[in-house]
Formats: C-alpha cells, structure tokens, sequence
C-alpha cells in the first residue's frame, strides 16, 4: 500500500539522528526487534508465554511506548477454507499488553480497557482485522489529511499507532497493536518487519496447535494402546520393544520391570518368545497380519494364548497376546459334553436293542431254566439224564448272566438300591479278586477313612469291582501291582484324565451338600496301558483289544451302565507302557449304612394263599402257574391287565392275596395293573417281574414298598420272594 500520506515530512522521533546514521540505526533497532521476536516465539511453548517477551521486544528495540496483542473469540478454527478477508469474529479481546519503562500506566489501563469495534472504519485494530493488512496512523484521533497541524498538538497517545494482523492459515487470529505518543514514521521497511512478525506469530499458534493436536492425537493413541485388555508389544524394524502397555498375564511370567528396548525372548518364555520374533518378522517383511497359538507351562496348569503380529506405523510391528485358556476349557468341555450326548443317543439306541432282546429272551431262559430245575428235581443223582439237564441249565445260566450285562450296560436292569459302606463291599471281596487275578499280581487294598455312605444295588457295585479288576488282570499279562483304593474327591482334579459321563443325569443323583461330593473307588494298574484311540472307544460295547474268544467286550460297557444308572461318572488316566487308572465316582448320601445281622435263611415252603399270574407269554405263565400250584398256592392266571381287572371284579374283594404281575406288557402295563388292582384289594401284595424294566418304574412312590423280581428266575427264588412278602402281612 502507498504510504506517502502516512509519512509527514518531518514528523521524526524525537532524537533520531540525522542523515545515513538514522537509517542504520533504524535498520539495527529492527533487525533486533525481528530477532528477539522469532527468538521468543522459538523458545515458547504456548502464545501466553511468547507474548510478553513478543511484546517487550517491539517496545524495546522500535521504540513504541505501548503493544498489544489482540485475539479473536471465538478463535477461529485452522479448517475451512475461507479467504482471509472474509474472516469474521464475534469480537476481539486485548489477551497481552506492555509499556515502555516511562509509560503512562493510567494510560495503558485505559488502553486495555477499550475494546475495538470491527465495523468502525476509524477503529485501527479492527480495520487491520478486517482487511487482514498493515494500518499505520501519524495521528489516532484527528484527520489524516490534517495530521501536520494536529499532530504537533495532539495530546496523550494521539501522535501515532499502527496494527498488524496476524495471519493464522486461512483466517486473522489477531492483531498486534503499536501505540506512541512521540510521532514516527511509516516506512515500507517498519510495516514489512511488523508484518513478518505477525506472520511469525500466526506460523507459531498453528505450530502450537498441531503440536496439541499431535500430544492429544498420541495421548489418545496410548491411552487406547494401554486400554487393550490383551497384552501388547510395539516393536522396532530391529525386533526391539519402544512400547507396551501393563503387563497383565502374570501366569505368562512377564518380566514386571521396564521393557522397552529389549526383545520378546526376553520378556516372555523363551519358546513363545522365539515364535513371536520370527512371526514378527514375517509380518514386516510381508505387510501381512501372522496368527499364532501357543501352549505355555504355569504353576496352576497349561496355558495357551493366541496372538496377532501386524505391521504398524513407520516400519514397527504391533504385537496383540490373549491368554485364551478359559476360551479352550470352555470349547474342550463342550465338546466333551457333546461327544457325551452321542455317547449317550449311541448307548441308548443300543440299549433299546439289548432291551428289546433282553425281554424276549429272559422270557425264553426262564422257560427253559425253570422246566430244567423241575427236570433235575424229578432225576434221580445217578441218572444220565440229569447230568445232561444240569449241563442244559448251565447254558441257560451262562446266557442270563449275558443278558444281565446287556441290561446293565443299556442301564435298563432295574436296580434295588440300599444305602452301603463302600468300604465293606471292597473288603469283603478282598480274597475272591486276589484269587482271581492269581499269585502274579500283588494287590493292595486301601480304604479310606469317614467317606460316608452310597446308594447302589449291592450286587451290580461288585460286578463293576470285579470287571475293573478282571480288565487290569488282563492288562498284566507278565504280573504286576493293583491298587483297589477308595476315597473321598471331584472329578477334574487331574488335568490328564478324560471323563466318561452320561449327558444328562437326573436330579435325584446329585451328591449330598457339603464336603467332597463323591465316593471314588480307584483301580490301577501296572500294565501296558492305552492309546488315544483305544480310549476314545473304551466303554463301546463289543469293543475289546483281547484276542478273538478272551473277551465279549461287555465288561466295561457294564462298567459304565452300572455307574451312569447309578448317578455316577468315570475318570480314565493311562499312558503307554505306564498303566491305567479307573477313577468311579459315586455320590455320597447322608444316610449311614446299617449293617443287617446275618441269619441263615430256611427253605422256601408253600403255602394255601390265592396268587393272580398275569404273564402276557404263554410259556412263562404256565411255568409260573405249575412252580405255584406244585407249592400248594391257589393260582388264579390272565395274559393281559384288562383281563386280570375283569378277574378281580369277578372273583371279590378278599379272592386274592397276592398280584404278581409282568411289568412290561402290551396294552395296560404291570405297574398300572397294580395301582388299579390294590385300589380295588387294598390287601393284596404285589410281586413285579421284569426281564428289564425301562421307564415303567420312574416316578413310583417312594413310601411303597417296591419288590421286583429280574428274568430269569429260578423256581426255588421265586419261592423264596413269594414266601418273603406273603409272611410280611
């Protein structure tokens, strides 16, 4: 802009020096001005601790008497792309002022105290706003055309002043105002330095700005990096780490003191270490995302983690670490839990089969092993034929025991449950497992101490003792050692074993509240031991690792019958060349054993009481029938329940004494029968007889005696059981 009329000839500072020497002291006074400003705005951190020094330095070395600094509110933004001209501001506000060492300090006050308006023309701060340009005045309050007559009179701070914008990109952050009350001129040269200023000015508050932007962007970014839950590692382009946040998997074994410049096999164990560096450098080298697994030793057990190795910022590589060992025990217990459940809908198919066979053919061994026993009866000890009889019966008896594990595998063998010491069971059968897994085998029997009490069926308890013995005899083939031990405990207690346990269990199997919940019965052995493979099939049925005619591949299909059926589980733990160990857990009940006194049981006899057969099969209740009448009962007989009701009714209230009924039938079954039955004869006993008894006894009445009687039966029980609950009226 010209400034011919901004510069009265002879409106100098008051002892300025004349001539060339002036200028060169002018050009100085600037020089260092411009200096002490750029060194001031340098040394700052912020525009409140720059200015004062900004505006000391103009007063100091120009020779004004007051500066101010100016600052638009709001301050504008650095976005947009808004020339400068437009810039607009709601108003301006005096943030710094100084004076000269002789200044009016009244006067500085009124200074401070006035605020610019941006639409007077006259106002000099608000035109250099406006403009975004220099405004140099010889005289703040007369007329510029006029300014040699007034200014030589003008009082106060009326003799001369001048504003520069301060440029902030594309918008006026504010201006610096210069006031003197000695007149001075308004060179090019003067408003090109103040210029210079008030762009180093506005370079230094977007300076600051993106320095906050830069602290508050990278306090964001760490603050996020130290929020991540997983455990991180921000490593150099030399594999070295210039970052991470707390360490937070302690079971890891992390180094807890500074980490930063060290390496991953220094700070983490040292095969996890290694993989983590040489995935690392695979992601740098590869600009790819490298996943990993890894399984670490701890104290409290095997842990595993995943983690993410990706490139980052400027050539470094952000490494994420999960320990995800409660994400696998999750996964591994369902699918547990799931193997379980087809364990289960296999055995139950199969149990469905075994059932359905079991029924038809206990029918058929009670008929041939109840007319084989009349038979033997009627022979004479010297006959042939009896010997012959006895060798039919053996058979049959042979082929009741196979059916009684079929049932018990399919956990459909109705079970006579009594509340017993597991202890005393496993003792007394001390002598009978020793010979049966001979002199080569050293067992050892230990009990434990206070284990409470169990409620099982007595007879199937020992059949899984003696199938578990047999199995470890069998895994000894050279001798060996056995250990029979029982003990109070919770499955899950060692990482190594697998659990074998039905899908589902009911409610009425839960153990008892309060201390270790289950009795365990332990077996283990010496032996060879097993495979993956031979475990994932251990409890199949028909499974077996024996040579062909040594084994039916029944025992331990019983085995786990005879437990799941019970409310139980099994833990199996074996190694190669190491042995087995069968864990059987059984809940343990409040109740207490009671040891019965033995007494010698005499022969069953007859008697004259009225028994109702109802037998859906032909042979079976004519067997039945004839056994009865031989006794001297009166025998009342029906193949169906309607047809056993239509008797009852028939026959009167007191014609029966006793109903001994099949369970399962077609049509109305035996349990049904009963309960219409003893409404009708409150008096009448019932005696149940089954070749297996599926779901028709769930949910009987527990204050009911129950008596059951399994297929096949001999004659001889089956008047024993008669005799039993007849005498008990």
């Amino acid at each position: 802009m010209p400034h011919d009329d901004l510069d009265p000839e002879g409106q100098v500072h008051a002892g300025a020096a004349p001539g060339g020497l002036a200028e060169v002291h002018q050009a100085e006074a600037r020089l260092a001005a411009h200096l002490a400003t750029t060194s001031a705005l340098c040394e700052a951190a912020s525009l409140a601790e720059a200015a004062p020094r900004v505006l000391a330095a103009l007063i100091d070395h120009l020779g004004w008497d007051v500066a101010a600094l100016w600052l638009a509110e709001p301050e504008p933004s650095a976005a947009g792309d808004a020339p400068r001209s437009a810039a607009r501001a709601s108003a301006l506000r005096c943030v710094e002022a100084r004076s000269a060492a002789h200044g009016d300090r009244e006067a500085l006050a009124e200074v401070l105290r006035q605020g610019p308006t941006l639409a007077a023309e006259s106002d000099l701060v608000g035109e250099a706003f406006q403009r975004g340009a220099p405004v140099f005045r010889a005289s703040v309050g007369g007329v510029v055309d006029d300014v040699d007559e007034h200014a030589a009179r003008a009082p106060g701070w009326e003799r001369a002043a001048c504003a520069v914008p301060i440029p902030c990109g594309p918008r006026v952050a504010g201006v610096i105002e210069l006031r003197s009350r000695a007149p001075h001129r308004g060179d090019e040269q003067l408003l090109r330095v103040l210029a210079s200023v008030g762009s180093q000015i506005g370079q230094s508050i977007e300076r600051w700005r993106a320095e906050r932007e830069s602290a508050r962007a990278t306090g964001e970014l760490r603050a996020l990096f130290h929020a991540i839950p997983d455990l991180c590692f921000r490593l150099d382009a030399e594999m070295q780490i210039v970052d991470y946040n707390q360490p937070r998997l302690s079971e890891l074994h992390v180094a807890a003191e500074a980490l930063s410049g060290k390496r991953m096999t220094e700070v983490l164990p040292l095969e996890l270490g290694e993989r983590l560096e040489r995935a690392s450098q695979e992601a740098h080298e590869a600009g790819a995302v490298v996943a990993l697994e890894h399984a670490v030793a701890s104290a409290g057990g095997e842990r595993h983690v995943e983690a993410r190795v990706m490139p980052f910022l400027e050539g470094h590589v952000l490494v994420l670490v999960r320990d995800i060992t409660e994400r696998r025990r999750t996964e591994e217990a369902l699918r547990q839990r799931e193997e379980r459940s087809r364990e289960s809908q296999k055995m139950e198919a199969l149990g469905r089969l075994a059932g359905g066979i079991a029924h038809d053919f206990n029918n058929m061994l009670m008929v041939m092993l109840g007319y084989g026993e009349l038979l033997i009866r009627r022979l004479g000890p010297d006959s042939a034929l009896r010997r012959d009889a006895l060798q039919v019966t053996k058979a049959g008896e042979r082929a009741a025991a196979l059916t009684r594990q079929l049932l018990a595998m399919s956990r459909r063998k109705a079970l006579q449950r009594e509340v017993l010491d597991i202890n005393a069971v496993v003792l007394d059968m001390q002598t009978m497992l020793q010979r049966l897994i001979g002199e080569d085998i050293d067992l050892q029997t230990n009990v434990g101490r206070d284990l409470g009490s169990i409620k099982v069926d007595k007879s199937q308890l020992e059949q899984v003792v003696l199938n578990l013995v047999v199995n470890a005899r069998d895994a000894m083939p050279r001798g060996g050692k056995l250990v029979v031990e029982t003990s109070l405990g919770e499955p899950g207690e060692s990482p190594a074993a697998r659990s074998f346990a039905p899908a589902e269990r009911d409610d009425d199997d839960a153990p008892a509240a309060g201390g270790p919940p289950y009795v365990v019965l332990s077996v283990t052995d010496s032996g060879n031991g097993m495979d993956h493979d031979t475990l994932s099939h251990l409890f199949e049925p028909f499974f077996t690792t024996k040579a062909r005619g040594k084994g039916t591949g029944l025992g331990l299909a019983t085995v786990y019958g005879i437990v799941s059926q019970s409310g139980g589980l099994i833990e199996v733990e074996s190694e190669l060349g190491r042995g087995t160990t069968f864990r059987v857990y059984l809940p343990r009940v409040e109740e207490r054993a009671e040891v019965a006194p033995a007494r010698a049981r005499p022969s069953p006899v007859g008697g004259d009481e009225t028994v109702l057969v109802v037998e859906d099969d032909d042979a079976v209740r004519k067997l039945i029938v004839d056994v009865l009448e031989r006794r001297g009962y009166g025998v009342l007989s029906a193949a169906s329940g309607e047809e056993a009701l239509a008797m009852l009714a028939r026959e009167g209230e007191d014609a029966v004494d006793l109903l001994l009924t099949d369970l399962v039938m077609p049509g109305m079954n035996g349990r049904e029968l009963a309960e219409r039955a003893v409404a009708i004869h409150p008096r009448a006993r019932v005696l149940y007889i089954s070749g297996y008894a599926e779901d028709v006894l769930a949910g009987a009445e527990p204050d009911r005696e129950l008596a059951l009687l399994q297929k096949p039966f001999t004659p001889e029980t089956l008047a024993q059981r008669l005799r039993d609950l007849l005498d008990r009226r």
